[in-house]
């Protein structure tokens, strides 16, 4: 059987009581003995006589220096069983519980439980993180696997032309396509770590990002007559990951295209703030999106009022999560009337290192 903690802790103060008094008689003994020598006419008995006697009152007191050690090792122990207690009601399933640091001393044993604390925040994240995707991934697949289970058995229940078969498996295809395309963005968002994707971090000017993301758009947005304007100023230094990035303002063009009617226009602007940070705006021409659905777009599989085309409602949650990431928060302009008019900020690094 293993000895508690608490006990052992007591023991080893009981132990070092004893040694204390054993080496007190020890001191005693030779303080008389060396008055002794400087009066040899005296009885050496009656001085080590002294020294027993200031043990014995030494033990007389033990029982109540026990006590106090008893009382020493319930304290000390106190905040490892509620870190203890804490841990167990985690484990049962109680993930929003916490170590409660409130009575704890400023010690190690308050940053040790600090710590915990953070870990266990981590840990509830990820475990978050994976009931939403599996709970996010199980309904967005459901209809696409419907519907390729419906087209398969309507083509297989009867005899059909070459035609027929060939449009059936088009149909399939499709949409297995979108099931890879919500999979993809699925597993993206799932990836987000905040820890990891920082680690790669480097610094970047914003202008020069939102040129390039530019270009890879410009194609998408000639196709449909739209105007695409870029307006950046120089030295937006931020710290972050360019593929992030360009993938934040993708994600917003392709809304923007989605909501812009032929040959409308769209503006990607980069500008520095008064309060230090780096804005970023995407604006566009389209039907605009009222004021109460400016928190809505960006949760998941939250879809844009009058967009054109079919999307899984993960565009703008990729971006907010890649802002977060960042350091920054992206929202729905709700004062602008005309057009939808988003914005991310993040912050900015000085100048110079």
């Amino acid at each position: 059987m293993k000895t508690p903690l608490r006990l052992r802790m007591f023991f080893w103060l009981v132990a070092l009581l004893m040694l204390f008094v054993a080496f007190q008689f020890a001191i005693f003994s030779i303080i008389e003995f060396r008055a002794w020598l400087h009066h040899p006419g005296e009885n050496l008995r009656d001085h080590l006589m002294e020294a027993v006697m200031g043990v014995v009152w030494d033990l007389a007191a033990l029982p109540i220096l026990i006590g106090v050690a008893w009382w020493i090792s319930r304290r000390m122990i106190r905040p490892i069983q509620t870190i203890t207690v804490a841990a167990d009601n985690i484990c049962s399933g109680h993930f929003e519980d916490r170590i409660s640091t409130v009575n704890m001393p400023d010690d190690e044993m308050r940053r040790m439980a600090t710590t915990i604390n953070a870990a266990f925040d981590y840990y509830h994240d990820a475990v978050e993180r994976l009931r939403r995707f599996s709970g996010d991934a199980s309904h967005q697949l459901r209809t696409p696997l419907a519907s390729m289970q419906s087209v398969g058995e309507v083509a297989l229940s009867r005899d059909r032309s070459p035609e027929e078969y060939r449009q059936a498996l088009a149909n399939m295809l499709e949409e297995v396509r979108r099931m890879s395309r919500v999979t993809e963005q699925l597993l993206r968002l799932a990836r987000l770590d905040r820890t990891e994707v920082r680690s790669s971090f480097i610094r970047l000017d914003l202008g020069q990002v939102a040129h390039r993301t530019a270009v890879i758009f410009q194609p998408l947005c000639d196709e449909k007559r739209v105007s695409l304007r870029v307006e950046t100023e120089n030295g937006l230094q931020i710290l972050g990951h360019e593929d992030l990035l360009i993938e934040m303002m993708a994600n917003l063009l392709d809304n923007a295209l989605r909501l812009t009617p032929d040959g409308g226009d769209i503006l990607l602007k980069a500008e520095s703030e008064s309060t230090g940070e780096v804005l970023l705006t995407v604006a566009d021409t389209g039907p605009g999106i009222a004021p109460e659905l400016a928190e809505l777009v960006f949760e998941l599989f939250g879809q844009v009022p009058g967009s054109r085309q079919t999307g899984a409602g993960l565009g703008l949650a990729i971006v907010a999560a890649i802002a977060k990431v960042h350091g920054g928060r992206a929202e729905l302009n709700r004062m602008h009337t005309r057009g939808a008019v988003f914005h991310v900020r993040l912050p900015r690094l000085p100048t110079t290192c």
